[in-house]
């Protein structure tokens, strides 16, 4: 019995520990995956610890207060296309966070996808393209430009009061890529879209309003034509019992005339 306890102790001790190992590897396994250009493997968590080690540790807390961001980034990471963030750097959050808590959720929101873009920008690629890319909010645009062959990103339209520079490299992936910026960028308030229907129903109301005014004219036409039509016939009216009153008037001295005779 003793050797059969013993090979039981054996084969349970070799089953524990490499199970005890792997419960503790996963922060190390995600960032494996990183470096093995596997970063849809990775998680939410992974992506805040490379941002954080990378130097933007306050933006990466603001994405784990934001519902929805970190899933954000977290699917268009897996996606074909890869995401590019513009990190920035923790001295950059600090002097924003005041104007950050004054927002909207919403607009918070909008905030931090701004730092995104639909595609995964290598280093060598970021410093070829100079164009606007779509951010990863769908709506709004950033501008990629150099100066001093110096990667610059801003607003667009370009706004020197909203532009950052690209400091350094921290993750240059397949799927993702991210930089770190010294400033926050802001969106651009958004512009009131015109629908289809919006639009043909400011035509519909413009053709109303048209045959209305063109039907208001034609009725005041027709009762200034009437009144005239009125004016005249009373016009001749007048005068013809004015005649008629003068006849009369020259009629009655000779038939008293007569009457004495």
């Amino acid at each position: 019995m003793v050797p059969l306890a013993g090979a039981a102790c054996s084969i349970l001790f070799v089953l524990i520990i490499p199970w005890a190992q792997s419960q503790g590897q996963p922060p190390e396994a995600s960032e494996e995956a990183w470096a093995k250009g596997q970063p849809p493997e990775a998680s939410e968590e992974a992506l805040a610890m490379l941002l954080s080690e990378g130097g933007c540790g306050a933006f990466a807390s603001l994405v784990a207060t934001k519902a929805g961001v970190g899933e954000a980034f977290r699917k268009q990471i897996g996606s074909d296309m890869g995401l590019t963030i513009f990190c920035p750097d923790d001295q950059a959050v600090g002097r924003f966070i005041p104007n950050f808590n004054s927002l909207s959720a919403d607009w918070q929101v909008a905030v931090l996808l701004y730092h995104g873009l639909t595609m995964a920008y290598s280093e060598e690629l970021l410093s070829l393209v100079e164009r606007e890319e779509l951010t990863l909010d769908r709506q709004q645009m950033l501008t990629i430009r150099h100066h001093r062959s110096r990667v610059i990103v801003s607003s667009s339209p370009p706004s020197s009061r909203n532009e950052a520079r690209v400091t350094k490299t921290v993750v240059d992936d397949d799927h993702l890529a991210v930089y770190l910026i010294n400033a926050v960028l802001i969106p651009t308030e958004p512009k009131p879209g015109f629908s289809f229907w919006v639009i043909f129903g400011i035509v519909v109301l413009l053709l109303v309003v048209g045959v209305i005014g063109l039907a208001a004219l034609v009725f005041l036409c027709c009762a200034f034509v009437y009144l005239c039509f009125l004016v005249c016939r009373l016009t001749r009216w007048c005068k013809g019992s004015a005649a008629a009153y003068a006849t009369a008037a020259r009629v009655s001295p000779q038939g008293q005339g007569q009457q004495e005779h």
